[in-house]
């Protein structure tokens, strides 16, 4: 009861901010949370850095082990991860471009949120969970914390650690805050595309817009909050969170340097641009880009593509509700399909599109 207590106030807060719009609502929360996240992020970055034999446990994580490369997961997650942090393939960085004005600068906007993604992400990130779990539970210890999953690894494992040092309910206060600020502006970002296509598309108002999707969402998010164990959210961030970001990835990349092609969008990254993108990108951003996406989504369906279709290794009291989630996510898909194309003949016939 009480972590559904908290899942509604949190609900609520998302939607307060996207109520209140992009700039009086979600930059807003932004300009406040970002700063926040990050102080917290360095205290605890500086206080397992402080730890004994930490540099063993930065060896644990850094250390390349070049074995892994072979496993089409490790492929597909990094891509999926990179795609999902960034807001690439699920039309979330489309929208907020669309707010752009023609003379911003795209090139240092993209670099500048990239940077500073991985900063907080790699550098951040990467000096506090495994280090630390690492210092405490050993090599076997933090593999198997790592493996575990994002979710134990940090209301868990964390947790056992901070249990464990001086002043420890004081960097559990400051690393719940801080996935609380990092989860926030993250899915208050996401909620942006479709409050955008609400309103835009269906001559909805924002206020009206958000209401809707807030009982939508609300009805959804009921089924992996009660069926958490059952593994449903593992599922959803698979194909939702993973799967998909790379297909439509993919797709996104090869429409925008063959369909509309290289040279035009050659053209609008540098307008505006106070700063020159070196040449030997364009043919990056042409040829590898597209072919290494599809290399990995190959290689996926190659190596894994079958069995995890199948629900091999899924413990068979699961798959019912696995499978209930899939038949969900289509169907979703499908709805999703029919709005786009209601949307676009309601454009058509009032002559907003030719």
């Amino acid at each position: 009861m009480t972590a559904y207590v908290f899942f509604l106030i949190t609900f609520l807060i998302n939607f307060y901010f996207v109520y209140r719009g992009v700039q009086g609502g979600i930059e807003l929360l932004c300009k406040i949370a970002m700063p926040i996240l990050f102080i917290f992020g360095f205290i605890l970055a500086a206080r397992v850095l402080m730890m004994p034999h930490i540099t063993d446990g930065l060896g644990f994580l850094w250390n390349p082990d070049f074995s892994v490369l072979t496993s089409a997961k490790v492929w597909m997650a990094a891509a999926g991860q990179i795609f999902f942090t960034l807001s690439v393939g699920i039309g979330v960085i489309l929208t907020y471009a669309s707010y752009l004005k023609k003379g911003d600068d795209v090139a240092l906007s993209g670099l500048t949120a990239a940077s500073t993604n991985e900063l907080a992400e790699v550098v951040l990130g990467g000096s506090i969970v495994i280090p630390a779990a690492f210092v405490f539970f050993g090599a076997a210890g933090a593999a198997a914390a790592a493996a575990s999953g994002s979710f134990n690894l940090g209301f868990v494992t964390m947790p056992l650690i901070f249990g464990q040092i001086d002043f420890g309910g004081f960097f559990a206060l400051l690393w719940f805050a801080l996935l609380f600020l990092a989860g926030i502006t993250s899915s208050v970002s996401l909620l942006e595309p479709a409050v955008a296509f609400f309103s835009n598309d269906f001559g909805l108002t924002r206020k009206k817009a958000v209401v809707w999707l807030g009982v939508i969402l609300f009805a959804l998010c009921q089924f992996p909050i009660f069926f958490l164990g059952q593994g449903v959210v593992d599922e959803l961030d698979f194909w939702g969170g993973t799967f998909a970001l790379v297909l439509f990835g993919t797709i996104e990349t090869i429409i925008f340097v063959w369909f509309f092609g290289i040279e035009k969008a050659w053209a609008e990254i540098h307008h505006g641009a106070e700063m020159k993108i070196p040449g030997f990108y364009k043919p990056i951003i042409r040829y590898v880009t597209p072919l290494f996406l599809i290399i990995i989504l190959s290689f996926w369906f190659f190596q894994q593509g079958l069995p995890v279709i199948m629900m091999q290794g899924v413990p068979t009291a699961n798959q019912p509700y696995i499978l209930a989630t899939r038949i969900g996510l289509i169907l979703l898909f499908a709805a999703i399909a029919i709005a786009v194309r209601i949307a676009y003949y309601r454009k058509k016939q009032a002559g907003e599109i030719e």
